[in-house]
């Protein structure tokens, strides 16, 4: 039961954490911050992408420069805890279905609450990424669900 508690806090001080990193983006600077609310807000910003592998293919031509590496591996490793998680927290969520109806909810919403806030915008191609780091997670704990009955 003691175990059960102390991972619900894990849980919660990852989310707080991944909220403040990934969604908000905030790294310490109120004042970058405020100014990527100012250029979403403008007009003339496109703060969405819908057409998937866009913004990743992007990326991957440009491989070699920190922004894109860190954007593309960024997106995954942050939301590897979340698929690892999950399951473990939240019972009921005991299938595959479950598993990705909860993530593509969550992960949309963070999407959609970077789009309407103006922090950041909606990209079809984070989701992906998102997930991908999410299905990582949950397959590291299917494997050690696997390891620990195993023996």
């Amino acid at each position: 039961m003691k175990s059960k508690k102390v991972i619900q806090i894990v849980w919660w001080l990852y989310i707080c954490l991944l909220f403040v990193i990934v969604v908000v983006k905030f790294n310490g600077s109120f004042e970058e911050l405020e100014n990527r609310i100012i250029m979403f807000s403008s007009e003339e910003t496109i703060n969405f992408n819908l057409i998937p592998f866009r913004s990743i293919g992007v990326q991957l031509t440009h491989i070699n420069e920190w922004w894109a590496l860190k954007n593309i591996l960024g997106n995954i490793i942050s939301f590897i805890p979340f698929g690892f998680l999950l399951p473990i927290v939240y019972n009921k969520i005991n299938s595959f279905f479950k598993f990705f109806a909860s993530n593509i909810l969550f992960i949309l919403f963070v999407e959609s609450f970077q789009f309407f806030t103006r922090i950041g915008c909606f990209d079809v191609d984070d989701i992906i990424l998102n997930f991908v780091g999410s299905l990582c997670g949950y397959l590291v704990l299917l494997l050690v669900k696997f390891l620990f009955k195993r023996h």
